[in-house]
């Protein structure tokens, strides 16, 4: 849903595809499948509750975790960045990778909870939920950056009780069908997935409407999306747990085409529930064309900064099992910025 669609839906059922080479893009890691396997979980979920999803996850995990060698590679490395960039003496194996997979099944069946509207918010602690609530209030939209870190879908949750539109920008094709199959599962689910295939003039002119109707745009900003014919993309690469990383400049030339607040939006698991973490990134985003692309780098690096503080609270929660530092952006991606 807000995320990790691809990866969620291969913990659901869904088979695994890869192409040969050893930089194939995530968004073709898993492609195939129906929503059969997505209502057959959530159907699981409604009358068995969250212990037996979560018993169904595990062996699907265990098999992703044997089979999939590339994912399995890519955690291992991404928990030895961590450990090095912590400097504690931790040397992360196999067993730690096997962790992180689990972890993965776990924050899968809660996003299903959330999905179905079936979340105690008892459970979810909200340090800023006065500020997250004025900016409900104010009529005027906003741009909520988040990433593949915990559970975003939390944010289902968190603002249940508002009538404020969610809208989740996706690259993905399945969005509709899977938009469907989770409203025909909860009467209550109000989350409008949109596909896009890039951030250009026509999708900012929707957006701009939901904005100025004071909805929220929700957007991930740790994956570079698909290239797709005919259009480019915008990529800046910065400093991340201590090499460099192809972050996408997207959600933030969104912001500033929008000329509404950006906010980064994580949500964490703690002590037995979630912490939701709620913070202006910027009131406005001006991007001068002489200066566009200095301050593009600059407000990437900034989210990337921010995004490695919070995963190296919760290594186990960034569900990223891909080979994400790439010595190069991939050959069709695109640093430049119109």
């Amino acid at each position: 849903m807000l995320q990790s669609l691809p990866d969620v839906r291969a913990s659901l059922g869904h088979a695994v595809t890869r192409e040969p080479g050893s930089q194939a893009h995530w968004s073709r890691m898993a492609e195939r499948g129906s929503g059969l396997g997505l209502a057959l979980i959530l159907g699981c979920y409604r009358l068995l509750g969250p212990v037996a999803v979560r018993l169904l996850l595990y062996p699907a995990v265990l098999y992703f975790f044997v089979v999939v060698t590339r994912a399995r590679r890519a955690s291992l490395d991404y928990l030895r960045r961590v450990a090095a960039v912590q400097g504690q003496g931790w040397q992360p194996g196999w067993r730690d990778s096997l962790k992180h997979m689990m972890a993965f099944a776990v924050s899968s069946a809660d996003k299903i909870g959330a999905w179905l509207g079936k979340v105690d918010v008892s459970r979810i602690e909200f340090p800023e939920r006065a500020a997250f609530e004025r900016t409900l209030a104010s009529g005027q939209g906003a741009v909520l950056v988040g990433a593949h870190l915990g559970n975003l879908e939390m944010l289902r949750a968190v603002a249940s009780q508002s009538a404020v539109p969610i809208n989740a920008v996706v690259y993905t094709r399945h969005a509709e069908r899977f938009n469907r199959t989770l409203a025909a599962a909860s009467a209550g689910f109000n989350v409008n997935l949109l596909h896009v295939q890039s951030l250009g003039p026509d999708t900012a002119v929707l957006l701009k409407e939901k904005v100025e109707k004071g909805e929220l745009i929700v957007i991930v900003g740790d994956r570079v999306p698909p290239v797709e014919q005919g259009h480019s993309r915008r990529v800046s690469v910065v400093d991340f747990k201590g090499a460099k990383a192809a972050f996408p400049q997207g959600p933030f030339i969104l912001a500033a085409l929008l000329e509404c607040p950006a906010y980064l939006f994580f949500c964490l698991p703690e002590r037995g529930g979630y912490r939701v973490h709620f913070e202006l990134f910027a009131e406005r985003i001006q991007l001068p064309r002489r200066e566009r692309d200095a301050r593009l780098q600059l407000l990437v690096q900034r989210y990337a900064q921010r995004l490695e503080a919070y995963c190296l609270t919760a290594p186990l929660q960034w569900f990223n099992f891909f080979d994400f530092w790439q010595a190069e952006p991939p050959a069709e991606a695109s640093t430049r910025t119109p």
